[in-house]
């Protein structure tokens, strides 16, 4: 990646996952530099909560991209790369529908199955449906493949 280094702040309620974090992004620095939570210049959230925890409503103002940290460091900068530089390359070039973009967004915000049933009104059996078309048009196995590639594609909503 060309530029500034990513703005990321750390959303744990953990001290210790919070200093750890700084470290690893810290042998990092020439591509992600951490912020303070409260700064209006962020450009990513990484947040520690379970898969299915909606993060904390004062930093999704921000209008920043959210990063889960159930993956390793070098998956994380990838992620945080991602989100901040999307790539021009759309979900046309494989062929996903408007309702599979949609889902895929929603899994690189982190809802759970659930969540996506009660935003999209439809039911958890047509998003699983949606989620296993859309995890074989573009080529991944899980949740946060897809979140990386949704933002690699730049198919992420942000509020």
């Amino acid at each position: 990646m060309s530029g500034r280094p990513v703005r990321v702040a750390i959303a744990s309620p953990d001290r210790l996952v919070e200093q750890g974090l700084r470290r690893m992004l810290a042998q990092q620095a020439h591509r992600v530099v951490v912020v303070e939570e409260t700064s209006r210049l962020v450009d990513v959230v990484l947040h520690d909560g379970p898969a299915d925890e909606t993060p904390d409503s004062q930093l999704r103002r921000t209008g920043a991209a959210w990063v889960p940290l159930q993956v390793g460091v070098e998956q994380i900068v990838m992620m945080v790369e991602a989100a901040a530089h999307p790539s021009a390359a759309g979900a046309e070039a494989v062929g996903l529908t408007g309702r599979e973009v949609q889902v895929l967004a929603l899994i690189a915000e982190g809802l759970t199955n659930q969540e996506i049933a009660d935003r999209v009104y439809i039911s958890i059996n047509s998003v699983k449906t949606y989620i296993r078309a859309a995890y074989r048009k573009v080529g991944v196995n899980s949740r946060s493949q897809a979140a990386i590639w949704a933002m690699q594609h730049g198919i992420v909503r942000r509020d």
